[in-house]
């Protein structure tokens, strides 16, 4: 999900190759309108927007490329779409996240594999554009599957969660939050959590060359959004927090996940403890009624959380008692 310089709320749909906007002019938190914006387009995910002289665009990350399309007219009028990545590898992990910071586009592309060594660059790692796609370079890598990343409001570093690797029991390797900081390594495939060897995989490698995370999570819970929020719409009392979202586990004999979670920080960004914010998906059979997926924030300050089982949006709110 993104928001454009309007207060609309753009939402991709991969499995249908969509993109849409849905339009609220009330700002009731119900959508009054759904209009197109793209179709037929191969797993679209990640979406940004950016201000390129007197012209604003949309960007798509779909599962091989990246494209952009200029808004020609206000509100939802955009012209042809522009291929500005391409050859992004496809299969095993197919979202691609996006982020756009300082004349910079961002890109995240999972794994093929469960644990493997990527012939790819851009596999299991995040790689920084120009804003027509030129002078690509790999900005981190070691990064199995960071869906959810979002710059720091405090620090101005690039943060994101990470899907661990699986079949290594319940337990590990826990789910992480990292601090993603240009020409470092995260660990996979060859070492996970605090510097810690995956034996299973048994290739060799000098794990304390690979950065710790900044914060880890019960295994499996697979994370996939998060979204800063220092002030605005919430209660007072959560002023300074980052909210992730987890989709849910698989590989695990007791379900975990299916949550959303507040790291509570202080003044300066930094973690203190984290806490549940949104629980009640998981049934206690184990099943879902529902699965989190993107965190955003709006331009008046409410969280906004998508749900890719039950196919809904969640508008986040209170008062600011």
């Amino acid at each position: 999900m993104a928001f454009d310089d309007q207060g609309v709320l753009f939402l991709s749909q991969a499995r249908e190759g969509k993109v849409i906007a849905l339009v609220d002019l009330d700002k009731n938190g119900k959508a009054d309108e759904r209009v197109g914006i793209v179709t037929g387009h191969r797993a679209p995910h990640g979406l940004a927007f950016a201000k390129i002289n007197e012209d604003y665009y949309l960007y798509i990350a779909e599962e091989t490329r990246v494209i952009r399309l200029k808004r020609v007219k206000k509100p939802f009028s955009y012209g042809k779409p522009e291929t500005i990545i391409d050859s992004i590898p496809g299969g095993g992990h197919y979202t691609r996240t996006i982020k756009i910071k300082e004349n910079k586009l961002y890109l995240s592309v999972g794994s093929s594999c469960n644990v493997c060594i990527e012939r790819n660059p851009l596999r299991a790692a995040i790689s920084r554009f120009n804003l027509d796609g030129s002078g690509g370079e790999i900005f981190a890598d070691g990064l199995r599957n960071s869906v959810g990343i979002e710059f720091s409001p405090y620090s101005g570093e690039l943060w994101g969660v990470n899907n661990g690797r699986d079949m290594l029991g319940d337990h590990h390797p826990e789910e992480e939050l990292n601090i993603i900081q240009q020409g470092k390594h995260y660990g996979w495939p060859y070492c996970y959590e605090s510097q810690v060897f995956d034996k299973n995989f048994g290739r060799s490698f000098d794990c304390l060359k690979t950065e710790m995370p900044a914060y880890t999570f019960t295994a499996h819970m697979a994370p996939l959004g998060l979204a800063f929020y220092q002030k605005e719409a919430l209660p007072k009392s959560y002023g300074n927090s980052l909210f992730v979202s987890f989709h849910g586990s698989w590989n695990r004999s007791i379900p975990a996940g299916y949550n959303v979670v507040r790291l509570k920080l202080d003044s300066m960004g930094n973690i203190v403890s984290h806490e549940d914010f949104i629980t009640g998906w998981l049934n206690k059979n184990g099943s879902p009624d529902g699965r989190p997926v993107d965190l955003e924030l709006s331009p008046e300050g409410e969280l906004y959380l998508s749900d890719d089982f039950l196919g809904v949006v969640y508008k986040i709110s209170g008062n600011k008692k």
